[in-house]
């Protein structure tokens, strides 16, 4: 139950008959907390061969209001004059056991590491989705060097200064997981009986984090797993025989097998990828307690017909001969696995028939859509994230953030960290006004135009008909849509379990005006030029501009990260040896402006991504965008160019000219 339900006060000091854990510096620590908070369980425990005293404690009435800490906090002791990371492996383990007592996300640490501080704020930036964690040092204890109010600016700062709603990875952690737990469990439920499932829905809206989730159940409760990103070139690059020992080799590694009776890769041929990967899964499973494993299959159009970027999933047989061997396999031995899929789309469940063979795997799974979220889900996240923050919203401002943008939670939260941003600076706790948010609405829509094209990016990627649907209703109107959905029920039916199409009165609606806005306004980025010459003139110019817009970024990027020496080295690793020797002699500047290809900005960019992720965002976008500019060169040899490609090719322009925008002086 949470605390803040109850209504009793929460008194200072140490629990009546409470024996407190730990030396008698630490016995010390957690009594001089008890003059600020309830000391209400101490305890000392082994973890990993570690040694570690924790106390829980109770915030008073001035900590709950102003940083959201209604239940107790964990105050971990770390005796180590070097923190580890691994440390947090023993708070998550902390956090699950005593669940429902302790707050998710705040941790208070003392530490004797003289450099915690600094080794803290290096671990949130790693992790956007780390823990609030508060670090003290003994010394400050030993010292005497703290009072209330010093502590209360140590609170803000660690709670005040992070954006926590400016997430743009998949959560790894439940610590900012909100709104899909009952999903997570029937999944659960259906790998405990050996079905299959199938998780679809808009990008960004959480697929990978559920699965994550899913994956996080699953370990919690002694099952086994293997996630598998099918966008990785890894998978999508593999044959289907490939991709089979890929999967054994990913389980070996994953929970460390030491078992030399596996088949080697060489065995995988086409004539007996089946049994031996039969074979092998049989043996993983004798090293996982004999449990079911669960074969998770992420970004699965990246190995789907049609979707594939690799010719051999798209054009070739390899989709059908890797599920008719899935299938097979799991036919002989139904406790042996089960599988998840997502992904945007179902096709892959709802084709029957694939270069003339059925479809292994149709109708095998029943699809489920990640909704979006209603708005007593927004509510939660937004107000549980925002409390720490020391961000309040008026209570309509749940249901506008609702309204316009239909309860995607990625965009929600990025319009929730713009608003953040817009108050950096005031006091905190702030409250946020429906006034202020009306005022300020179109500025924010403004800002996260590269958010929505990338929601919507995958449906025109691979699923042309349902976005030219979205168009016909958005710009030509109800009766037009009409005529032509008829052709298209499945893209309706899509659409609408995507929850970006609603029926109401027998007329369908756009569920998210921030998408119905971002079609009418960028309609002039999908009109084609009169000539193909045109065409040509626009892609030349746009893709000048991009090359040399990059050129410059680069070089801010290494001239304020690195010397021109270091800088020259990072270079030279992208760059083929026969080039390398001309280059040596030439300056930084020199070499980025005049030597270097289209290919070696992104290879340079990719190879150090930690420097240019604040511009790019999402290295994946980055790579699918870059290599669709690349491969389309119709200018260069004179070649025609088709409408969708065109529009696709307009699409990532704009992403990149959004991206770097704010870089380019």
């Amino acid at each position: 139950m949470n605390n803040k339900e109850f209504k009793y006060k929460i008194e200072k000091g140490v629990k009546r008959d409470l024996i407190l854990k730990g030396n008698e510096e630490e016995k010390f620590i957690q009594k001089f907390w008890g003059g600020f908070f309830g000391v209400t369980f101490s305890k000392q425990g082994k973890f990993k061969t570690t040694d570690y005293t924790f106390a829980f404690l109770k915030p008073e009435d001035k900590f709950r209001e102003s940083f959201n800490m209604y239940n107790e906090v964990l105050l971990l002791f770390s005796p180590y004059t070097e923190f580890e990371s691994r440390t947090m492996d023993f708070v998550d383990k902390t956090l699950q056991e005593y669940d429902n007592r302790l707050d998710k996300v705040c941790i208070l640490l003392v530490s004797k590491d003289q450099k915690i501080d600094i080794k803290i704020r290096q671990l949130n930036n790693e992790n956007k989705d780390s823990k609030i964690i508060v670090p003290f040092k003994y010394d400050e204890f030993k010292n005497n060097e703290l009072d209330i109010a010093i502590i209360e600016n140590r609170f803000r700062d660690y709670f005040y200064s992070r954006d926590l709603f400016a997430l743009e990875s998949p959560l790894k952690a439940d610590t900012y997981f909100y709104g899909r737990k009952q999903i997570v469990q029937n999944f659960y439920d259906k790998y405990m009986t050996g079905e299959q499932s199938g998780l679809f829905g808009l990008r960004k809206i959480g697929k990978t984090s559920v699965l994550y989730a899913l994956e996080r159940l699953i370990k919690l409760r002694g099952g086994n797993s293997i996630f598998l990103d099918c966008q990785d070139t890894k998978i999508h690059k593999s044959r289907w025989n490939e991709l089979l020992n890929y999967i054994i080799e990913a389980l070996i590694t994953k929970y460390n097998i030491s078992d030399s009776k596996f088949y080697e890769i060489e065995h995988y041929t086409e004539k007996d990828a089946s049994k031996c990967f039969e074979s092998d899964l049989l043996r993983v499973k004798s090293h996982l307690n004999n449990r079911r494993i669960l074969l998770i299959f992420d970004e699965i159009e990246h190995i789907t017909f049609r979707t594939s970027s690799t010719n051999h999933w798209a054009e070739e047989n390899d989709y059908i001969y890797f599920w008719q061997t899935i299938r097979a396999v799991y036919q002989n031995n139904s406790s042996l696995f089960s599988f998840v899929l997502a992904g945007v789309n179902p096709l892959c469940i709802e084709t029957s028939i694939v270069n003339n063979f059925d479809n292994p795997i149709f109708l095998m799974v029943n699809p489920t859509y990640l909704e979006l979220f209603s708005v007593q889900d927004v509510k939660e996240m937004v107000q549980n994230i925002g409390n720490y923050m020391g961000l309040k919203f008026d209570e309509e401002v749940f249901t506008l953030l609702t309204n316009h943008y239909g309860g995607h939670p990625f965009l929600i939260r990025h319009i929730c960290s713009l608003i953040h941003k817009e108050v950096d600076g005031y006091s905190r706790p702030y409250t946020v006004t429906k006034y202020e948010y009306n005022k300020n609405k179109s500025q924010y829509d403004e800002k996260i135009v590269c958010y929505i094209e990338s929601i919507i990016q995958g449906l025109n990627k691979y699923y042309a008909h349902e976005y030219e649907l979205l168009e016909i209703l958005i710009l030509k109107g109800h009766m037009e849509f009409e005529k032509i959905c008829r052709r298209y029920n499945n893209a309706v039916e899509h659409l609408t379990g995507y929850g970006v199409l609603k029926k109401i009165n027998k007329e369908y609606h756009i569920t998210i005006e921030a998408i119905d806005l971002y079609v009418k306004e960028n309609k002039k980025y999908r009109e084609i030029p009169d000539t193909k010459e045109a065409i040509w003139q626009e892609i030349t110019t746009r893709r000048n501009k991009l090359e040399e817009s990059l050129r410059k970024i680069i070089i801010m990027k290494f001239m304020l990260s690195s010397d021109e020496d270091d800088a020259k080295k990072k270079i030279m690793k992208v760059i083929e040896e026969k080039r390398r020797e001309k280059m040596n002699l030439k300056e930084l500047k020199n070499i980025v402006k005049n030597e270097l290809y289209l290919l070696d900005l992104k290879k340079i960019i990719e190879k150090n991504w930690v420097e240019f992720e604040k511009i790019f965002n999402d290295k994946n976008e980055f790579s699918i965008f870059f290599d669709f500019i690349n491969k389309n060169r119709v200018d260069a040899h004179s070649k025609s160019i088709s409408e969708k490609d065109l529009a696709l090719l307009q699409m990532s322009f704009k992403w990149f000219e959004e991206k770097i925008e704010p870089y380019d002086y």
